[in-house]
């Protein structure tokens, strides 16, 4: 469900944020805070990158192992 929250016009244009700017509400603590879509998910991008990487390494050896006969003849 969207909401709608009035954002005075200078704290607007300090922050660069349009029309389109889609901001997330956040919970921290006792506080509730606005946050840029787009640096959330850059955010989360950037901590689950390093989890990707180990996971795609971790494929990529059992898939390539040499000694898995699983699916010959199959």
């Amino acid at each position: 469900m969207e909401r709608q929250v009035v954002i005075p016009k200078d704290v607007r244009k300090r922050h660069g944020l349009e029309r389109d700017t889609d901001l997330v509400l956040t919970e921290e603590g006792n506080a509730l805070g606005l946050r840029k879509k787009a640096d959330i998910e850059k955010v989360l991008r950037n901590l689950s990158y390093p989890l990707l990487r180990a996971a795609e390494k971790s494929l990529a050896e059992l898939w390539e192992n040499p000694e898995d006969d699983a699916w010959k003849g199959a």
